[in-house]
């Protein structure tokens, strides 16, 4: 068996626990540093799962004296770019970046040249990609059993950036990766709201054109349920499709709905319930990685492509509102088509006041900035 992958930890918020614990489950990794400005949440760590890594509040310092093979980023979404360029300037072996990959898609480019000169693999933690229903759904459209694929509809919810750029890789997953052609859509914002540092959006409706010929549909917080998932309709089928479970429907179910709830290479579906979507992917997402790493798969399901392409489709649903057009891909504003909305005039708060809809995941005094996380 091959040693275990060094690896460390940029930010202990929420989202690096499911980092950790993918890690952990595969037993290929093994945790040797975190790095944050906040000492209680690195403690918070080491005893939720049991190990001893070493604690910096300088996260440069860190990357110069462990001799890394892997670097986990889990900042706020505003640090995913400038923390990934300055990880990849200490030579890991691969970067696992949470998503959405940047708070623009120019700094997102960035991240991919950054990496691509110094040689390291760049993953975005996209990590439904690893879901068995998610898989099985891909493969049964692959397969025909659907036939040609019309529409996948989603609901998303708490802004487009962080919610839904799961679900512009979804569909792009489903769909054995298609390009997305053109998107057309349109935001409501009357409030100055946030989420994670990051300007987002009231409401949203966006249609995306794949070149193989099926369109998706997302609804973002325009109705009072949503959900990771999607229901897809084919010309001799439909998929309903969760994290946990999907439903077929055809000519050989007898036109009845037949349930598939597959379960992973680490967890069990009806074991863990709910909580297999976290567990599973986060395990699969690790080893794919360890896998790509060791020359053992020619690249990972994550890779940073699909992560920029996932950010391009949110950014473009923006870009559309903006210039009151259907944005033909690849999207050629660099920058973030909201925040050029909001800060030129053209989309001004009607009711002021910024808050972020994370402030409960801050620690002390902060309420609109993660400052915790190096």
């Amino acid at each position: 068996m091959s040693a275990k992958l060094r690896t460390a930890i940029l930010g202990c918020g929420g989202m690096s626990r499911n980092h950790i614990r993918g890690y952990l489950d595969t037993r290929r990794y093994e945790i040797v540093a975190l790095a944050d400005l906040n000492l209680d949440a690195m403690e918070e760590v080491d005893r939720q799962f049991n190990i001893s890594p070493k604690h910096y509040t300088d996260a440069r310092e860190m990357m110069k004296a462990e001799r890394l093979d892997v670097i986990s980023i889990c900042t706020w979404h505003g640090g995913h770019a400038p923390w990934t360029i300055a990880a990849a300037a200490f030579g890991p072996r691969a970067i696992l970046c949470e998503k959405p990959m940047a708070d623009t898609v120019g700094a997102a480019e960035q991240m991919m040249v950054a990496c691509r000169r110094n040689g390291v693999k760049l993953v975005i933690a996209h990590q439904r990609r690893f879901l068995p229903a998610y898989t099985l759904a891909k493969d049964l459209i692959a397969q025909g059993e659907i036939g040609s694929v019309h529409l996948i509809q989603s609901f998303g919810g708490a802004g487009l950036p962080n919610y839904s750029s799961h679900q512009t890789d979804m569909y792009r997953y489903l769909l054995g990766d298609d390009e997305c052609e053109w998107v057309m859509g349109n935001i409501e914002r009357k409030t100055d709201q946030y989420e994670r540092s990051t300007r987002i959006e009231d409401s949203a409706m966006a249609v995306f054109q794949f070149r193989s010929g099926p369109r998706a549909l997302i609804l973002s917080d325009l109705i009072p349920n949503y959900y990771q998932g999607a229901l897809i309709v084919g010309s001799q089928g439909m998929i309903n499709m969760t994290t946990k479970d999907l439903q077929l429907m055809n000519a050989s179910t007898g036109g009845q709905w037949q349930r598939y709830a597959p379960d992973g290479k680490f967890y069990k579906v009806a074991e863990q319930g709910d909580r297999f979507e976290w567990l599973e992917a986060g395990a699969a997402q690790a080893d794919e990685l360890a896998d790509w790493i060791e020359g053992v798969v020619p690249t990972h399901r994550g890779a940073a492509e699909n992560g920029y392409k996932a950010l391009e489709m949110i950014h473009a649903v923006y870009e559309s509102a903006r210039m009151h057009e259907k944005v033909v891909m690849p999207m050629r504003t660099r920058v973030n088509p909201l925040d050029l909305m909001v800060e030129s005039g053209h989309l001004a708060p009607e009711r002021p006041g910024r808050y972020d809809i994370r402030a409960f995941l801050l620690r002390g005094e902060n309420m609109a900035k993660d400052d915790s996380s190096v």
